[in-house]
């Protein structure tokens, strides 16, 4: 088989995107395959808020992300995926009631489980996101999600990459925990009192940075991309609320510091933040793939 093209499945799950004006998505990828008679790498593409996996050639996006992938030697795969906070109201499936956190941890195994038929060396995988795809961050730092003994092929999959790359990421989804590293003590209180307002299970939605491990399977490297400055104290509600608090570019530095502790140093991560990267993806992606090269297994 040499699958390639549109609309591949990777499961069974249908939603409306609130995001699209309630437009029906699938849970699929569209998968753009380099010419090889050997596995190559693959790069996972997890979109923002306000688009599909569809990548028109002529896009910026498309220009920034799928030509100097496939340039490079690496297929590219661009998913469709709920995200626990945006889709917080649906469930993860019929048989996993809680949100749905886990679409581009399944599609990454599908893939893995089908590797073969689409020619990709499963032991180089990487993800590159923005901002709601960022979800990819806190997928790639959790405990491997394989299944060793499922009778499901897929689940046997390991969910693990060998880099993150992101731009605008969101690097936790917990309510205190952002009140505790960003917000002045006095304004924390209430924030999480609002943050709770809005969320009806803001306690499932998870942090990446309360995940960065150094463990026995050590969590891989990440690079982030940031289109503010970052600001250097923590800010009032009435300041958080003038800022981009979704794209926070704070959410940068606290990651990194996360994986110092973790790890002793800030080798397996860094950031940049400047406006230069501001609407413009061909900046803000420039470097990624060169990012990944440094990190394919042999």
């Amino acid at each position: 088989m040499n699958a390639q093209g549109p609309d591949i499945c990777y499961g069974k799950e249908v939603w409306q995107e609130p995001t699209l004006g309630g437009r029906w998505l699938d849970q699929d990828f569209n998968f753009y395959r380099v010419p090889s008679t050997v596995p190559v790498p693959l790069i996972v593409w997890a979109h923002p808020n306000g688009m599909s996996k569809g990548l028109p050639p002529t896009s910026p996006t498309y220009q920034a992300l799928v030509v100097p992938a496939l340039q490079a030697g690496f297929s590219f795969a661009s998913i469709e995926f709920r995200h626990p906070v945006v889709n917080e109201d649906l469930q993860n499936s019929p048989k996993s009631p809680g949100i749905p956190q886990y679409d581009i941890a399944r599609a990454l195994q599908f893939i893995r489980a089908n590797a073969d038929a689409l020619g990709i060396d499963k032991r180089n995988v990487f993800i590159v996101a923005q901002s709601r795809g960022t979800l990819g961050i806190w997928t790639a730092l959790q405990d491997d999600m394989k299944k060793p003994n499922s009778s499901d092929p897929v689940l046997r999959e390991s969910t693990r990459v060998n880099a993150v790359y992101a731009v605008k990421g969101q690097t936790t989804y917990d309510g205190v925990e952002f009140a505790d590293l960003f917000i002045v003590k006095s304004d924390r209180e209430a924030f999480v009192a609002d943050f709770q307002s809005q969320y009806s299970n803001e306690d499932q939605f998870g942090t990446a940075i309360g995940s960065v491990s150094a463990g026995i399977d050590p969590d891989p490297p990440v690079r982030l991309i940031y289109d503010a400055p970052v600001i250097p104290r923590k800010l009032t509600l009435a300041e958080i609320a003038l800022q981009d608090s979704i794209h926070y570019p704070n959410f940068g530095p606290a990651l990194c510091n996360a994986y110092v502790v973790a790890f002793g140093n800030s080798a397996r991560c860094s950031y940049d933040a400047d406006q230069r990267y501001k609407d413009d993806p061909i900046a803000a992606y420039a470097g990624y793939v060169q990012f990944f090269q440094a990190h394919l297994q042999p």
